[in-house]
């Protein structure tokens, strides 16, 4: 164990030095996901490779994220978060520094799994220690910038990228990540309390926590299943639409995702169910399910990035192919999502604290609604500052949404699930966001390819299918307002 240290001398708050540290780790992990992104072509040239096997240096990173999630999640249940999310930092930093230095694509990706190894420790932490910190008066407001900083982090990637690669070459954007991680390392280990002295619990039973917790065992057998069902899952979302969604590859992986997941939720309920598994705890514990407000939460939040990121995979295609506009200029629109949700978040998440109501969540599920819409009305001859504020209005509406709708989700369960529940709420967040990218690419494509097959023009092909995948998006959006609502106005806090 990394034992706590003494409190900071600084006038900040001990919350707030937690804030902060936990923010760092965050933004670099979410950055991480969307970063990449604008290096992929500057890749492909310098390692003389495909577009295929350079697919994988962002496929690495998700899937290693997204298998782990729920692993690190129980574990720093089990084992204290300060010390899974202190070594989650420094393996991030150590898989980034080795990035910059691959000489082959295989390396690079493989170093990508390392960071993405890290990155799992810090996603599947940073909400159950935030929430542990604050008082739960303050629990929005601080999930409502911790969310922020979630959105900033995933929105800036394609800028902050584009700016470092023409800076210093492709390398620079995992260069970044060093000096900040190896300061947000040493601050998490000086900063974080160990599990338990968070809050004014007496000694003994800060004692019989810990005695509990170091007779548990890991479910073993439930994280192979889930890690092998999410693999597979995600593979036949990512390469459904190279492959064919028809092929037997896909059909094939599917299938497995299937299998692996219903036998995952067996063992689960086993474990949940009987005495005599020698105290393994189950990965996940389907009980938490039952509560209303926590499932459709977790349900909304899935659905609200998948809808999301039709604008992240579109967007530049359509200012740019389209509208004819630069990078730069592209990073500016996009950034303006970001902006409005760092502003909105944080007050929605005081409102929720203030009322104990979630209701503008719902609204903001409503907002972000009608605003992809109004995306999908967008034409060939649209102005910059049109699209910045259609842009701006998503983004009130995902700042509205996601403060009470996470807080709902970290207050639903027990402290000692808290890391459990971090888990879960990352792991829809990148199962959203990979579905997503799916779901619109394979709307577009199949429009577009439909357009130019009547013989109509590439500008009017492409705007057909940019409206059809805006059109879905808001389609799934507006589902994601009936989950929203059926949790019911208040939900069901665990303070």
């Amino acid at each position: 164990m990394i034992d706590a240290p003494k409190k900071p001398h600084s006038g900040l708050g001990y919350k707030w030095h937690v804030m902060l540290v936990v923010s760092i780790g965050v933004f670099m992990s979410t950055l991480d996901s969307s970063i990449i992104s604008v290096s992929l072509p500057t890749l492909t040239d310098y390692f003389n490779t495909d577009i295929p096997t350079i697919e994988w240096v962002i496929l690495a990173y998700l899937l290693a994220i997204t298998t782990l999630l729920l692993t690190f999640g129980r574990l720093s249940d089990m084992y204290g978060r300060k010390n899974i999310f202190s070594i989650g930092i420094f393996i991030f930093t150590i898989g980034s520094g080795l990035c910059s230095i691959s000489i082959t694509v295989d390396q690079l990706i493989a170093f990508r799994v390392l960071q993405g190894i890290g990155a799992a420790m810090i996603m599947a932490n940073g909400p159950a220690i935030i929430t542990d910190v604050f008082p739960f008066a303050e629990r929005g407001k601080a999930l409502g910038l911790m969310g922020a900083v979630v959105s900033v982090g995933l929105m800036a990637g394609p800028a902050l990228g584009g700016f470092l690669i023409d800076l210093s070459g492709w390398q620079s954007i995992f260069y970044i990540n060093i000096p900040i991680g190896i300061f947000g390392t040493a601050y998490a280990i000086r900063i974080l309390k160990s599990d338990g002295k968070n809050t004014k619990q007496n000694n003994s039973k800060i004692w019989n926590v810990q005695a509990k917790q170091s007779t548990q065992k890991f479910d073993i057998l439930g994280a192979v299943f889930m890690f092998i069902g999410i693999t597979a899952l995600l593979l036949a979302i990512t390469r459904g639409q190279e492959l064919g969604w028809y092929s037997s590859e896909i059909i094939g992986l599917f299938i497995l995702s299937i299998a692996f997941i219903l036998w995952f939720l067996v063992v689960e309920y086993k474990f949940e169910h009987r005495t005599n598994h020698n105290n393994t705890q189950p990965l996940v514990e389907l009980s938490l399910f039952k509560n209303l407000p926590f499932s459709a939460s977790n349900i909304s939040s899935f659905l609200s990035f998948m809808a999301m990121f039709a604008v992240t995979l579109l967007m530049p295609y359509y200012m740019e192919n389209i509208l004819d506009y630069s990078p730069k200029y592209v990073g500016m629109a996009l950034i303006s999502i970001p902006l409005i949700m760092a502003l909105v978040a944080p007050v929605s998440g005081w409102m929720a604290d203030r009322t104990n109501s979630y209701a503008l969540s719902s609204l903001g599920m409503v907002i972000t609604c009608i605003a992809l819409y109004f995306l999908a009305t967008l034409g060939p001859d649209s102005s910059f500052s049109d699209i910045a504020l259609r842009l701006s209005i998503v983004g009130l509406g995902m700042g509205l949404f996601h403060s009470p709708n996470n807080s709902i989700i970290m207050g639903s369960v027990p402290k000692d699930r808290l890391g459990i529940a971090g888990g879960l709420m990352a792991m829809m967040r990148n199962l959203g966001m990979v579905t997503g990218i799916a779901i619109a690419g394979t709307v577009f494509t199949r429009s577009f390819q439909l357009q130019q097959a009547s013989g109509a023009t590439y500008e009017t092909a492409f705007m057909a299918g940019f409206h059809n995948a805006f059109i879905v998006a808001a389609i799934i959006c507006a589902v994601g307002i009936l989950t929203s609502l059926v949790r019911g106005n208040k939900g069901h806090i665990v303070s």
